[in-house]
């Protein structure tokens, strides 16, 4: 666990325009770094680049160790994924981070494939520390990994055919507006009738064969959704153009109305897969067991290995902040090793040579140690929370039951119209009725909702994409709509996983005497506990005379200090010891009077009681009151201290019976499935949350650089909040309003259109004009609703 420190309101307010102080951190590196025109090419407004926890790049040496990747003496090429590349600013700054290092020969950026090919002279320079670099910024690299191809591509190549169709069929019927007829000009006429003929039959066959095939895969199943209705409505006007070219000639027919017609569904259908393809690739491609890579000890040399080799009796170096793969003993030294990730403790412990090690824990420490493995990693508890479920991508691609009750309504109902338009107008001759039934198909054709549809849901992505909500699952819309309960993990989700002083705590600090301040200075200064660097930086940012800036000035009389594992701090100086850390350690005498505070103290007498407390995100207390004030039942589950959930529910305004700690992985996935009624939203960032991640409606995480999560999420978010979860639940239903107007709006055209063609005034050539003019009023009144206002965030 990290050290934060709550500077209170004053500090906040010197964050300026910034939403977080995460985002003022990147620009104070982009702005430090003489990168300042990233602002120029990035406009508008969008999220701020997360915090990522540091990688430890043992991927990269194996990468670096494989021969296939050389391509001359000492210079590699390497493809790899890429992750939160978002626009031409994030490029561009990629770019000029690379052409500042010498060993930088080429740098290629797919943004839309979330890819990067890199030439690099290892001989100049690390790739590792240009890669370090780049993810100070919020990226993140990793091993390539074969992607399936985009469907949308597959979508873009029938748009281009069908867009072509209809411009040329365009052309050919402007002949017939503007007079062309048979006569002296019957070759061309002739002519133009078959070329358009020939090219709407294409546009149709390919441009409609999306559409064709999902209807007959649903009807399979015995499933009616829009796709059908569009899949009829194409076959038909394109069959009714038809006839009208054989029995009336090529002016009667409307053959670039229906080549249009397929052109505007294939717009619809292309933007949204390219929106869900694009948000799942601007993250790595595996997030599960193939990208954990660990460094094992082997005749003295460190070698990167797949996690998934591991065997027990490995011997493994930890680095700072690395994870832990498999369960083992410390050899050696102790090790600070923080247990948020797998169990939701926030404090961060210490393990003596011999104690156990938890797979999953991250060395929380200054320094590395080795680790004995006792396991193998296939036996490990953290193979098998990384398994990525397919239950959940199944789920994603079930049908959205409204819509299919809709579009089940609407097919029975337009076929029994027409069937009614035929027997009704058969008595006037079978032409006449065939008229009318076409008219009846074509005017009630679903242009307006098979291209209205797609393109609200495409500018709510949007719209979200822009507050750093990136929805993986397009599902995730509908299943909003039934949430009712939210439930929300505790570390790292809520809280950010810091220590903070209290406010009373941090003036008992300052009002100790400046000797006294500096005495502790000294003592903290040294070490590496969370506790320790968080009262260091109190007194670093606050009483700049007794903590001069920067270790160098730290007091060398004091290189002596003893730090006692588990226990503290200790300094014998001229006669006086001084200590801080538990009670028991600072003051044995008195320990129960200070219960739950770190302890400063002289020769045994307390001089400070310090209470520490993590750190909440800027906006937790105040979007889980507007959770609740909008009817939502939130909850919180942890896995840390029951005692410290209940403190940290208080905070935020949640009643006792609403909060859970000391909950197990699988104990947190029991209290989900107890609480799901097909309406629980999980908000999780640890491993511990992944089984619960199954077992809820839907889920949603802020922790875009680990394992697994953002995979089994619906979506995920950027940023220092998590006003995310209440944007994604309002844009949802945002989104049905918008869509009912929609339904109402359609279901009064067709009522009246359907009314004029049974009652014989439309022919099949006015439907076919009627029939983009309401699309264009649907799309229209669609794009003005959904795609107006700005978003609040600045980076």
């Amino acid at each position: 666990m990290q050290c934060g420190l709550d500077l209170g309101p004053d500090h906040r307010e010197q964050d300026g325009p910034f939403c977080c102080r995460g985002c003022r951190a990147v620009h104070d590196l982009i702005h430090g770094a003489g990168l300042d025109r990233y602002y120029e090419l990035r406009r508008g407004e969008t999220a701020p680049a997360p915090q990522l926890r540091p990688d430890n790049f043992a991927w990269l040496e194996l990468l670096l160790e494989d021969p296939a990747h050389g391509v001359g003496e000492g210079v590699v090429r390497l493809r790899l994924d890429l992750q939160g590349v978002h626009c031409a600013a994030c490029v561009w700054l990629l770019e000029q981070l690379f052409a500042r290092r010498a060993a930088g020969r080429d740098l290629r950026i797919n943004p839309a494939l979330g890819t990067v090919e890199i030439i690099w002279d290892t001989r100049l320079g690390s790739l590792r520390d240009y890669l370090a670099e780049a993810e100070g910024f919020g990226y993140r690299f990793g091993p390539a990994h074969a992607r399936p191809a985009p469907r949308s591509r597959g979508i873009l190549v029938r748009l281009a055919v069908a867009v072509a169709a209809a411009m040329n069929v365009m052309m050919f019927s402007l002949s017939y507006y503007f007079g062309l007829a048979p006569g002296e000009q019957g070759p061309a006429y002739v002519m133009f009738g078959r070329l358009s003929l020939a090219l709407c039959t294409v546009a149709v066959a390919v441009g409609g064969w999306p559409f064709f095939a999902a209807a007959w895969q649903g009807l399979r199943r015995r499933v009616v959704h829009l796709d059908l209705p569009i899949a009829l409505g194409m076959v038909l006007s394109w069959g009714g153009s038809v006839h009208a070219y054989l029995t009336a000639g090529p002016e009667s027919a409307y053959f670039d109305t229906v080549t249009i017609f397929v052109a505007l569904m294939l717009v619809g259908r292309w933007l949204q897969e390219w929106v869900l393809e694009r948000n799942r690739n601007s993250l790595l491609s595996s997030g599960g067991i193939a990208d954990l890579y660990a460094r094992r000890l082997v005749d003295g040399r460190l070698q990167a290995v797949s996690a998934s080799e591991l065997r027990t009796g490995d011997e493994i170096w930890i680095a700072p902040g690395d994870l832990v793969p498999v369960a083992g003993v410390p050899l050696h030294r102790e090790a600070l090793v923080s247990l948020d990730w797998i169990t939701g403790e926030s404090d961060a412990q210490v393990r003596l040579p011999g104690e156990r090690v938890p797979a999953g824990a991250f060395n929380a420490g200054e320094t590395g140690f080795r680790l004995a493995a006792v396991e193998d990693f296939s036996d490990s508890r953290l193979h098998d929370l990384l398994r990525l479920d397919d239950a959940r991508e199944a789920d994603a691609a079930a049908p959205r039951d409204a819509w299919h009750r809709i579009a089940t309504a609407y097919v029975v109902a337009v076929l029994a119209l027409s069937a009614i338009g035929f027997a009704a107008w058969y008595g006037a001759g079978p032409q006449r009725a065939v008229a009318v039934t076409v008219s009846v198909l074509v005017v009630t054709c679903p242009c307006a909702l098979g291209l209205a549809v797609p393109l609200a849901r495409e500018l709510v992505h949007v719209g979200l994409r822009r507050r750093g909500v990136l929805l993986r699952r397009d599902s995730y819309l509908e299943k909003a709509l039934r949430v009712r309960k939210i439930l929300f993990d505790k570390t790292g989700t809520l809280t950010r996983g810091l220590l903070a002083l209290s406010d009373a705590s941090r003036r008992e600090l300052l009002a100790l005497p400046a000797a006294e301040r500096r005495v502790l200075w000294n003592l903290t200064g040294r070490s590496g506990h969370p506790v320790s660097r968080c009262v260091a930086a109190a007194l670093s940012l606050n009483d700049a005379a007794s903590a001069p800036q920067g270790a160098a000035r730290l007091d060398p009389a004091a290189d002596d200090v003893r730090e006692v594992p588990g226990e503290g701090l200790v300094w014998e100086r001229d006669g006086v010891v001084w200590r801080f850390g538990r009670p028991s350690f600072a003051v044995p005498a008195s320990a129960a009077a200070f219960a739950g505070r770190s302890v400063f103290s002289r020769d045994g007498a307390p001089l400070a009681a310090l209470a520490l407390v993590e750190e909440m995100k800027s906006d937790a207390a105040a979007e889980v009151a507007r959770l609740q004030a909008a009817g939502y039942e939130v909850h919180l589950l942890s896995g840390d201290a029951p005692a410290r959930v209940l403190e940290t529910a208080a905070a935020l305004g949640l009643a006792p019976g609403r909060a859970r700690g000391g909950l197990t992985p699988r104990g947190k996935a029991d209290a989900v499935r107890a609480l799901d009624d097909r309406d629980t939203l999980m908000v999780g960032d640890g491993l511990n949350d992944s089984p619960s991640f199954d077992a809820a409606w839907t889920a949603a995480t802020p922790a875009v650089d680990r394992a697994v999560l953002p995979h089994k999420a619906d979506f995920y978010f950027l940023g220092d909040g998590v006003a995310a979860v209440r944007r994604s639940l309002e844009a949802a239903h945002r989104l049905r309003v918008v869509q009912r107007g929609n339904l109402v709006f359609a279901g009064i055209y067709n009522l009246a259109a359907v009314g004029l063609c049974l009652a014989g005034v439309v022919t099949p050539v006015v439907a076919a004009v009627l029939m983009p003019v309401s699309s264009v009023t649907v799309v229209a009144a669609t794009a003005a609703r959904l795609g107006a206002g700005r978003s609040p965030w600045t980076s």
